[in-house]
């Protein structure tokens, strides 16, 4: 190997690099989020099912402030499907892919959609 050739070796080893980490962090996202099907989920009656469909969640949730839930994802047009307290755990059954709201359950059905932004993962949730 030629001293002028080095410059340039070093310059695609680190293009191959930065595409290995690039890879591997696309199929970490993608293991995260698998598509869930929408007619594997049991809702609750008037519970709707989410047009853009469901994917895993990314964790487990505890509820950080009282919420409600709803019969969709959308704040309009949408009734109340019950309540949950602080530090109440939430059976997350799915995420809506798109939005950032979980479908709630108990016992494996789907009470109704609650916005991500009134949980906390479980692991970091403080009472």
């Amino acid at each position: 190997m030629k001293l002028r050739d080095v410059p340039n070796r070093l310059r695609s080893a680190g293009v191959v690099a930065g595409a290995a980490l690039t890879v591997a962090a696309f199929t970490a996202v993608a293991a995260v989020a698998a598509d869930i099907p929408a007619n594997s989920l049991k809702l609750a009656p008037g519970v709707a099912a989410a047009k853009e469909g469901f994917e895993t969640p990314p964790t487990a949730y505890v509820v950080a402030n009282p919420t409600s839930t709803f019969s969709d994802h959308f704040y309009f047009d949408t009734k109340v499907t019950g309540d949950l307290k602080r530090g109440e755990k939430v059976e997350a059954l799915a995420k809506v892919k798109g939005y950032d709201w979980v479908l709630a359950g108990r016992n494996g059905t789907g009470i109704g959609y609650v916005p991500m932004s009134m949980l906390s993962p479980a692991d970091q949730y403080h009472p």
